[in-house]
């Protein structure tokens, strides 16, 4: 029986070390188990049901254990790509401060056009300003905040 167990463990665990130590414990299963066995019925398919089960249970072990792990490569990219990010983040903190140094008329429309995604013909329906007038101030918003985000870019880091 123990040549029928072994390869039927090593044919739903090919090439896999663990497959003895997943014979060893159905064969102590299978003893633990003796009492339950029927007489008379069939110890095969006992035996390797018991053996199925096993081999579920190291799977389901295996699932749990298994840990992610990172490439010296993917661990150096994406270092790099932190460090690439920093200029960008310095770059929105300058920006929201330049957005604060706006009239709140002015940030209102920069919010209901780049926060909320509205149009400007939706936002003129709102104020009762006419869409050309938004285009136009918003045209002089972003070259105040351009102006702003490039001064503050030239200053050092703190």
């Amino acid at each position: 029986h123990q040549d029928d167990l072994r390869a039927f463990i090593h044919s739903l665990l090919p090439n896999n070390p663990i497959a003895e130590d997943i014979l060893q414990n159905t064969n102590l299963v299978l003893w633990e188990k003796r009492n339950r066995f029927k007489e008379g019925s069939n110890f095969h398919a006992w035996a390797f049901k018991i053996a199925r089960i096993q081999v579920q249970h190291q799977y389901d072990r295996a699932k749990r254990e298994t840990r992610l792990v990172f490439s010296e490569s993917l661990v150096d990219h994406i270092a790099d790509a932190a460090v690439k990010n920093k200029p960008r983040e310095r770059t929105l903190a300058i920006l929201e401060g330049c957005m604060e140094k706006l009239s709140d008329q002015q940030r209102q429309i920069v919010n209901a056009r780049y926060t909320q995604g509205e149009s400007l013909e939706q936002h003129a329906e709102k104020t009762g300003a006419t869409a050309g007038s938004l285009r136009i101030s918003l045209f002089r918003i972003r070259a105040i905040l351009r102006k702003c985000v490039e001064n503050g870019l030239t200053d050092k880091p703190s």
